[in-house]
């Protein structure tokens, strides 16, 4: 791993970081510099991301976080503070995505969706907030999707939940701005992430491929780029907007 510069000495919390776009977002941060907090429900897994990171020569440990928990929430805030006495970028990139049609989707799987994909942003934007209101500084970046802009089948609840997300997002950086606080999104299209190529066979992302403007799918570090762009003081003036990461292949107004 390159020694990097854009975050030598900054503590950077990313959640879903055992995999996809949380995994590729871990590695390049700290390949930056920055020290960085792992925190997904996948304890093993993470842990296998951490250890790539750490023989890289990356500063990283592990926090197993529950996110439909508001104490796993508020225990992982309070340990990073403790641990390294200071946040300066939370990455809230984990995500669940089950599909069912509107007709079908049960109070159950839409509360574990919004729990998740939005509850759990909010609360736990809220409680890193805290501490970075403290510093009068920090950066927070939400991933969202393109199921926030444009109608995706069977996805009504995550789309709900994402399209909120944005929402929610542009308010927050409105609050925060005058600590110096920014909050943007990224708002990644189709991805090949291991969750994604579990899910389906090579000749249906193939298939799936030819109908996409750039004619294939993203990879998890390409969307990860563009998160530690806004994390950066090189996006210093960006607070409440929205990167699209989809090869072209929606273009929201």
């Amino acid at each position: 791993m390159s020694e990097g510069t854009r975050f030598d000495g900054e503590v950077a919390i990313v959640t879903g970081g055992a995999s996809g776009i949380g995994r590729a977002s871990a590695s390049l941060f700290a390949n930056e510099g920055a020290r960085v907090v792992i925190a997904d429900v996948d304890e093993g897994k993470a842990r296998r991301v951490a250890e790539s990171i750490a023989t890289a020569g990356g500063e990283v440990v592990v926090e197993r976080v529950d996110l439909s928990s508001l104490s796993d929430l508020e225990a992982l805030v309070e340990r990073t503070a403790e641990r390294f006495g200071q946040i300066d970028i939370l990455a809230n990139v984990a995500a669940i995505f089950p599909s069912a049609s509107f007709m079908k989707t049960s109070p159950t799987a839409w509360d574990r969706i919004i729990d998740i994909d939005l509850k759990a942003v909010f609360f736990l934007t809220q409680a890193v907030a805290r501490k970075m209101i403290e510093q009068n500084r920090g950066a927070i970046v939400n991933v969202a999707s393109g199921a926030a802009f444009r109608p995706v089948p069977g996805m009504s609840a995550y789309s709900a939940a994402k399209g909120g997300l944005v929402a929610m997002t542009r308010t927050i950086a409105h609050e925060l701005a005058r600590y110096h606080i920014r909050v943007n999104v990224v708002a990644p299209g189709h991805t090949a992430s291991e969750t994604v190529r579990a899910q389906m066979s090579q000749r249906s992302l193939d298939a799936a491929a030819d109908g996409l403007m750039a004619g294939r799918w993203l990879e998890p570090e390409e969307t990860a780029e563009a998160i530690v762009f806004l994390a950066s003081s090189a996006a210093s003036g960006m607070s409440g907007a929205v990167i699209n990461v989809n090869g072209g292949d929606f273009m929201p107004h």
